[in-house]
């Protein structure tokens, strides 16, 4: 549901915004696709593995308390960027800081309880909060659209989307675990949790801080060499090709976590081994078709349903599509190497893809390449950083896996 109101509602929302105002808020959310992911300090991992659900209550508060501090501390890094107009940031509109702040909450406290409720297996909840996302940013981008428009109706849209889906959630996660809910949470254990799963901070957010900056830098960088409205172009492709990894991707590595990490935690290294290349042989197969369909139909429908202005869209679709489908298979599996603590080996993975995109943006500007040449490059080293992502991944998943083996024995 939330994968057709996405793909029902793009075309109106084309309509409505032009492609230098969707560019503008395509920079906004490379952004937020930097600065989200970290947001908890990755605390919310913490937990799926926590000993129990009382200790699972004080991982909660450490987490919300850290999401909250690192959404203020978003405004002034947006602020700078902004001013300095680095990367094309300065076509963001002066209040854009503190909407960011208020999006960024609310997304926040809607991660730490995705974990939460991952932890009770209560995935249906998660489901109904990701339509209820769905259906907020849609329908706000659609009505304001048609009263008022402009980037402000953008930005409203991440605002509701954001809090619709937490709101959502946190009532029926709360209610799941009242029964385990100790009288107080004493400051001593908060601080105590924070210091026996400091692995998530230390190690896995800057890891996700890198990550997310290959994610993230495309558009600004798209912005600098060819304007807003290539920026839009790009957006637009994105959101096309990457409907599979946000929905179903998404909803695929959140059970996979859910599942890997209870095994992991009662020492069965056999059923982590049997999840983990199950994943991987039916991630391959069901990325396929929509990989082929985006390369062949996407250059000859997009101008027909989405309108002329976004024909180069549809090029772009078609060139980032391989990328994507390698991203489907291997960011799901990713989850493993938390549920291991084993997170300080992703930074392989983080440093050769921000060196490779790095390398594409210079070669980019060095030789004047056109858009679609940028482009082609950025998927070509996305693509090469996610080999290497994966072969990383299988080196540290048997090797481990033998050490659990060892202590369950």
């Amino acid at each position: 549901m939330a994968q057709a109101i996405n793909v029902c509602s793009t075309p109106v929302v084309t309509r409505l915004y032009t492609p230098a105002q969707m560019g503008v808020i395509a920079l906004f959310i490379s952004f937020f696709t930097f600065w989200s992911p970290a947001l908890s300090l990755r605390y919310e991992y913490a937990l799926l593995i926590a000993k129990d659900d009382a200790e699972s209550h004080v991982v909660l508060r450490l987490a919300v308390a850290v999401v909250v501090g690192m959404s203020f501390l978003g405004l002034p890094v947006l602020w700078g960027l902004h001013r300095a107009e680095v990367l094309g940031f300065g076509l963001l509109p002066d209040w854009a800081p503190l909407a960011g702040v208020a999006i960024l909450l609310g997304y926040g406290v809607f991660m730490v309880y995705r974990s939460w409720a991952l932890r009770a297996g209560i995935v249906k909840q998660i489901t109904k909060a990701t339509v209820m996302r769905s259906a907020a940013s849609a329908t706000t981008s659609i009505a304001l659209g048609l009263l008022t428009g402009g980037i402000p109706a953008l930005f409203a849209a991440q605002f509701m989307a954001s809090w619709a889906a937490m709101l959502k959630l946190t009532r029926n996660v709360r209610r799941h675990f009242v029964s385990s809910r100790p009288e107080r949470v004493l400051g001593r254990e908060i601080a105590a949790a924070a210091k026996r799963y400091v692995k998530f901070p230390l190690f896995e957010t800057p890891s996700t801080w890198v990550n997310q900056l290959t994610a993230s830098l495309p558009v600004p960088m798209i912005v600098t060499l060819f304007g807003a409205s290539a920026a839009g172009w790009y957006g637009l492709a994105r959101t096309i090709v990457g409907i599979p990894n946000a929905q179903i991707g998404t909803a695929v590595a959140d059970v996979f976590q859910m599942e890997v990490s209870s095994a992991v935690v009662a020492g069965d290294a056999t059923r982590v081994r049997g999840l983990f290349y199950k994943l991987m042989r039916k991630l391959a197969l069901i990325g396929l078709l929509p990989m082929v369909g985006v390369m062949v139909l996407c250059p000859l429908l997009v101008p027909w349903v989405f309108g002329h202005a976004w024909r180069e869209a549809g090029y772009v679709a078609a060139i980032i599509a391989p990328w994507m489908y390698v991203a489907l298979i291997v960011s799901p599996l990713s989850g493993v190497l938390s549920a291991l603590q084993a997170q300080e080996y992703k930074l392989i993975y983080d440093v050769v893809s921000i060196v490779l995109i790095a390398v594409a943006f210079l070669l980019a500007k060095a030789w004047h390449l056109g858009l679609l040449q940028f482009i082609a490059a950025l998927s070509a080293t996305a693509m090469l950083g996610y080999i290497v992502y994966a072969i990383v991944i299988v080196a540290v998943v048997e090797a481990r896996l033998r050490t659990v083996a060892h202590g369950a024995d």
